[in-house]
């Protein structure tokens, strides 16, 4: 099972080695456990986004989420979602210990807290900003409850990034799922790595743990909670709050 996971995972590499990307410098902040880099192409020097995620067990919780985010990624397409241009999944060993990384490449983005720092808009323009963001993410959302019958189960400031042309895309989909209501034994990511998810972006019955509850909801009330949970994100020069 683990090597099909690989292979899944892998692509056309098998390693870092076989990354066809330099990998730069790192962001500030990133997804859960995930490493946010900025990195371009060994081919033509084109700029792109490598994502990274370690773990010194290749059964790791994080690792094995990774690898659905991973899959995820590749197979679902939309404008409003980051879009996928290769993975790779590499071991390098260090005396006695092993460190099993899953390595994402995607088209150039910034993570959204950094960016809003960095244009400092104020007033209308910030406000119209916010606005035209948050339409782009609800797109995203509503193409995957609706369109696609998944859940995404993530939702927040973390899991937006931004394109060089100030377009928001939603993506960290650790925990993304086909959401089987009718199923009751059902182990699907949403509940299985819940406990990756902040507890404010959470609906109560999945802080409680109310299984049954959460299998009853339509695919879009666990992401419907997340998109429209106040969310505070400072920034020297005006507080922003997530809001649909």
């Amino acid at each position: 099972m683990l090597k099909f996971l690989k292979g899944v995972v892998a692509g056309s590499g098998t390693g870092l080695k076989d990354l066809p990307y330099n990998i730069g410098e790192p962001y500030g902040s990133a997804w859960g456990s995930w490493i946010h880099y900025r990195g371009t192409s060994k081919d033509d020097g084109s700029l792109v986004s490598i994502f990274s995620l370690s773990g010194s067990n290749a059964q790791d919780g994080h690792l094995a989420a990774g690898r659905n985010g991973v899959k995820r990624l590749r197979t679902v397409r939309h404008p409003n979602i980051l879009s996928f241009l290769h993975s790779t999944e590499a071991e390098t060993f260090d005396g006695s210990s092993t460190k099993h990384t899953i390595y994402i490449v995607t088209e150039p983005v910034m993570p959204l807290s950094e960016k809003i720092k960095e244009l400092g808009l104020e007033g209308t323009q910030r406000d119209e900003y916010y606005a035209m963001g948050l339409r782009q993410i609800a797109k995203a959302v509503s193409f995957l409850n609706n369109d696609c019958k998944l859940v995404h189960g993530n939702v927040c400031v973390a899991s937006v990034v931004v394109t060089p042309t100030l377009d928001w895309k939603l993506h960290a989909f650790d925990v993304l799922s086909e959401f089987d209501g009718n199923n009751e034994t059902s182990t699907v990511p949403v509940l299985q790595f819940e406990w990756l998810v902040g507890t404010q972006y959470k609906p109560m019955e999945l802080v409680k743990s109310d299984w049954v509850a959460v299998r009853k909801s339509p695919p879009w009330a666990i992401d419907s909670w997340g998109l429209g949970k106040s969310s505070n994100l400072h920034t020297s020069q005006c507080l922003f709050v997530f809001v649909v």
